[in-house]
């Protein structure tokens, strides 16, 4: 969904709204009941053939401190059901529609489980940080945001790659996404002024403008608390009526390991993503290089949340370093 211009989103951003209607396609598939748990932190993804990635997401928000995860299965052929059907706190929506019409899934369990919930939506390769990430949970970041009378968190999406062809960039099932997408542009993102969203300026370009030519949108509303006055618009890219926190978070994207080339020619055939799979045959026509790598001679190595707000890639504030600093002081 990530390629996505300016213009096509000023066409209908202005005064959409999520319908909020559960379809009827759109069926729960693990026995489990959802509790009525008010104070529930909840996780929000769509997925298709992600078993590789699913064990170390999966932990990875759990131990972050996310309370119950919801995943639609948008007919996966591997064994991505087998998996999360034995996996805890966790809820399996499976459809065969096309996933054109994903975030109007999304919008339906946010409608029937997410009111009032602080929210963590996002993809199945994507990892959020955040300032403090690493002595700060999830929850001790809704917290703060509650505190202060924030409701959404505003995020740029940060492509990784490793330092060797994309080919060549193999990743092991449960291992940190890290240990093999280390590497990020610093400096090959801009920004643009968004008046009409509440985050009043978002992200564009990035590796892939570097690479493929074109300017993605790089922003996402990775954690926000659902209400149904929030317009979550192109997916999570952009929101309307949300105070927007005083910081800004990252959401680490690994998406280039060697399996990438067959997915790139999966998704061209199925033309299910944005605009008949526009931005994937954009990367078609440069991964004929066998080689391909992403690393230059400005790529950074990923070291800690302070890097990034070194950089100028995520934003802190004083009044959230004082959070910080009076939890560790507990």
């Amino acid at each position: 969904m990530n390629f996505i211009s300016f213009k096509e989103i000023l066409k209908y951003a202005l005064n959409l709204k999520p319908r909020g209607i559960f379809p009827g396609h759109l069926r729960k598939i693990d026995p489990s009941l959802v509790p009525d748990m008010p104070d529930e932190i909840r996780l929000f993804m769509v997925v298709r053939n992600e078993l590789p990635r699913l064990p170390y997401l999966l932990s990875y928000y759990f131990s972050r401190g996310v309370d119950r995860i919801f995943v639609i299965d948008n007919d996966s052929s591997d064994d991505t059901i087998s998996f999360l059907l034995s996996q805890g706190r966790t809820h399996v929506f499976h459809t065969k529609a096309s996933y054109k019409y994903y975030w109007e899934w999304i919008t339906a369990l946010l409608g029937r489980y997410g009111v009032g919930h602080w929210c963590v939506c996002i993809d199945a390769d994507e990892v959020l940080v955040y300032p403090h990430s690493e002595v700060l949970s999830i929850r001790n970041l809704c917290d703060y945001m509650a505190q202060q009378g924030y409701n959404a968190l505003h995020g740029i999406l940060l492509d990784m790659y490793s330092d060797k062809p994309i080919c060549k960039t193999e990743y092991s099932s449960g291992a940190d996404t890290l240990s093999s997408a280390s590497y990020f542009d610093p400096d090959t993102h801009y920004t643009k002024r968004t008046p009409i969203t509440s985050q009043k300026f978002t992200f564009w370009g990035g590796v892939r403008k570097r690479i493929f030519g074109f300017s993605p949108c790089l922003s996402k509303i990775p954690l926000f608390q659902f209400n149904t006055n929030i317009s979550l618009l192109a997916g999570t890219h952009f929101v309307n009526n949300a105070k927007m926190a005083d910081i800004c978070a990252a959401i680490l994207h690994f998406k280039y390991f060697s399996n990438f080339y067959a997915s790139i020619e999966e998704e061209i055939k199925r033309k299910e993503h944005w605009d008949n799979a526009r931005e994937y045959k954009a990367y078609a026509k440069i991964l004929d290089q066998p080689d391909l790598s992403f690393y230059y001679d400005k790529s950074v190595r990923f070291t800690d949340s302070q890097q990034l707000i070194d950089l100028g890639i995520m934003k802190d504030s004083l009044a959230m370093r004082d959070f910080a600093e009076s939890l560790l002081e507990c």
